[in-house]
């Protein structure tokens, strides 16, 4: 079992390393959710490492098991830091980031001055090993406070960045948070288990926290930097589409009655004014604005077209295909110019695109624009 932890461990350091030297070479520009991001990666990597390097025995010496860098205890705070630049409330809210790095620093400088003391004889070993004991118990106990900060502030505090709501729904962050609980779970049992336990220690203790917790983080990780640069390409493509198109500022005219709504109002409603570029477009929400009843809506619908749904999927198919073929927005990726055309997901988007065009966005970017 430890044979095969520390190869995962190893495997995830390199893979970390990767991931790091990828996403800086990808953006000529490091900003600062980029940058966290990968510090996030950083240490965790460097954890990963120094565990599978002391566990490889690469010493002797005593001593040399005690000589750790708590790597560990900047993962939380990076993450933290991470998610404040990424929602852009730095400016209302602290990242903690300097009392983190001033916790790091003293952390070291702790267990570089116990070291110094065992190693010449003054102290002995077991004042070490107590001192691990307390520094991981620390460590568990301010990463869960920084965490529970991270929970509120995605689930309680939304009216701090009412302008990322509109591009992200955060779902991926949420999911992240609940999987990240069995994490300190695993954290928890494992510091009991160091205390208490007299079969169970270090470092059998942590192999289940150290397995989850780096499959999960390294998920996060890509999913956090695949998010980051979608945000960026939907601000960036909804800027470039405002300047093209100027639409009516005042609201849709009324049928004048429940019975004589036309299907050329309606068209003017989804088409003249983009209407199908709200991802929330429901039959319901465009009676309302109508003026009519939804089975009145339904019904004239359905006696020029194939059905409502159908009608605004082709929309907003027929607005993906006019920006996938413009090469002012080559540079944006496909999955953003769905989403700005008013489909919920990447999925639904590829389905629908295909069901219509026979092919996929983008074998027809590429077939469109060489």
């Amino acid at each position: 079992m430890g044979a095969i932890i520390n190869l995962l461990l190893i495997i995830g350091a390199i893979q970390g390393f990767i991931f790091i030297g990828v996403t800086f070479f990808l953006r000529k520009r490091i900003e600062k959710p980029v940058l966290f991001l990968n510090l996030f990666v950083l240490f965790l990597s460097l954890n990963n490492l120094q565990s599978w390097l002391l566990e490889s025995k690469i010493s002797d010496a005593d001593l040399i098991t005690f000589f750790a860098v708590p790597w560990y205890l900047m993962i939380v705070p990076l993450f933290y830091s991470f998610l404040i630049h990424y929602l852009e409330i730095e400016k209302k809210k602290s990242p903690l980031l300097g009392f983190s790095i001033g916790l790091f620093l003293l952390a070291v400088g702790v267990r570089t001055w116990l070291l110094y003391g065992v190693d010449k004889g003054r102290l002995k070993v077991a004042l070490l090993e107590n001192y691990n004991l307390f520094e991981d118990s620390f460590a568990l106990v301010y990463s869960i406070t920084l965490f529970v900060l991270c929970v509120d502030l995605v689930k309680r505090q939304q009216q701090l960045y009412p302008d990322i709501l509109v591009f992200d729904n955060l779902r991926w962050i949420r999911r992240f948070l609940r999987l990240g609980g069995v994490v300190f779970v695993l954290w928890g049992i494992a510091v009991v288990l160091n205390i208490f336990s007299e079969t169970i220690k270090a470092p059998a203790s942590y192999y289940p926290l150290r397995l989850v917790s780096s499959i999960l983080i390294y998920w996060v990780a890509y999913q956090a930097f695949f998010n980051y640069r979608l945000l960026k390409d939907r601000v960036k493509l909804r800027q470039l589409l405002k300047k093209e198109t100027s639409l009516a500022t005042e609201g849709p005219s009324k049928a004048s009655s429940k019975s004589k709504l036309g299907f050329a109002e309606f068209e003017t409603y989804i088409t003249a004014r983009q209407s199908y570029l709200n991802p929330n477009l429901s039959m319901e929400l465009v009676a309302k604005e109508l003026g009519v009843g939804v089975s009145t809506l339904s019904k004239v619908v359905n006696e020029n077209a194939a059905g409502f749904s159908d009608y605004i999927n082709a929309a907003r198919v027929k607005e993906a295909q006019r920006i996938l073929t413009d090469p002012e927005f080559k540079h944006y990726t496909i999955v953003a110019i769905g989403l700005e055309c008013g489909f919920n997901s990447k999925s639904a988007f590829y389905s629908a695109f295909k069901k219509l065009t026979q092919e996929s966005p983008t074998d027809f970017r590429k077939r469109t624009q060489g």
